[in-house]
């Protein structure tokens, strides 16, 4: 086995086997201090724990530092990848804990991408469609923190079923995982490794019906990894075009709600659930989603929106993977 498919190897099962070694600590943890959440989708309104996204933060992060020592990986790179993504699983978890306001959390969110930008953890000379290589090293610090807002809240965006977020997560680090390998960036494809491992692990959890929620705690921190990987590796693009569906969908809530607001002060849910059936809601005054889009002409069951939700986000992985490799010089 060369040394780069060992690595790959590594981080992959240890933040498998990390993530899976937590599971029954973050179930007691959420017992202890009471954070479940609704499944608010089903009939019978099961109360499910809703921190489990602290087994793929820690599951990752664990594993990074571990075979980044083994291999001698570790840089100021690889550090600014572990506290932008600490920094955001904290954003997550304090509002798991309270809810934070909805014109602050973007700003925090954005101030988690410092760390990336002081740490020189970037190369300010993306390769854009069809223009090729441009130099922004004005602009490209003060993206930084506007991409992090926007991924993060996008990934969060769309954890809204059993396994939404989870595998549409999966199917965009997969994406690049796969770019950087074949573009031989090792760095950021290892990054990726052990974020698909503990994103496999939660999965088995998340899925239908899910045992385990992610919480704020794990969206934010899976958002801010694919960002902080993207950058490191200088595939912006093809990450946003890889996320295309989150972020269309953030977008969408955003506008049909006019501007920031917390899903709480809603009048009506995107959705009505009858007999385990998702319906959209009709009304004006609902927030336009991809869940109440998908659901408008006639019910879905939970498990086939998620699947539909997957399909799309494979066919924007798709347009990643063709933007990449002909689009960009």
């Amino acid at each position: 086995m060369s040394a780069t498919l060992l690595l790959l190897f590594t981080s992959f099962i240890m933040s498998a086997l990390l993530s899976y070694a937590l599971v029954p600590f973050v179930k007691n943890l959420a017992k202890k201090t009471g954070l479940f959440g609704v499944d608010v989708h089903k009939s019978w309104r099961p109360l499910i724990p809703k921190i489990g996204g602290i087994t793929i933060f820690i599951g990752v992060t664990v594993s990074v530092l571990i075979t980044s020592f083994l291999f001698n990986m570790l840089d100021n790179r690889v550090l600014a990848f572990i506290i932008s993504t600490e920094l955001a699983a904290i954003v997550g978890l304090w509002e798991d804990f309270r809810e934070l306001n909805p014109v602050l959390k973007p700003v925090l969110l954005a101030l988690v991408g410092l760390p990336i930008v002081f740490m020189g953890a970037y190369y300010p000379y993306p390769n854009l469609p069809f223009v090729g290589k441009r130099a922004l090293t004005i602009l490209y610090p003060i993206l930084v923190p506007i991409a992090f807002t926007v991924v993060t809240n996008a990934v969060n965006s769309m954890d809204v079923l059993n396994g939404s977020m989870t595998f549409t997560s999966l199917v965009a680090t997969s994406t690049i995982f796969l770019i950087t390998l074949i573009k031989g960036n090792i760095l950021p494809a290892y990054l990726c490794a052990g974020l698909i491992g503990s994103l496999m692990v939660f999965a088995y959890y998340n899925k239908y019906p899910a045992k385990l929620f992610p919480g704020n705690v794990g969206s934010l921190y899976v958002g801010a990894s694919l960002i902080s990987v993207a950058i490191i590796g200088s595939v912006e693009i093809a990450l946003l075009v890889a996320i295309l569906p989150q972020i269309t969908n953030e977008f969408h809530i955003i506008y049909s709600m006019r501007g920031l607001r917390s899903a709480k002060n809603l009048s009506e849910r995107p959705v009505f659930v009858e007999n385990d059936m998702l319906t959209a809601n009709p009304s004006k005054k609902a927030p336009l989603t991809l869940v109440r889009m998908l659901t408008s002409k006639c019910s879905l069951s939970e498990s086939e929106v998620v699947k539909m939700l997957v399909i799309i986000s494979i066919f924007s992985a798709i347009l990643a993977l063709i933007t990449e490799f002909f689009f960009i010089k």
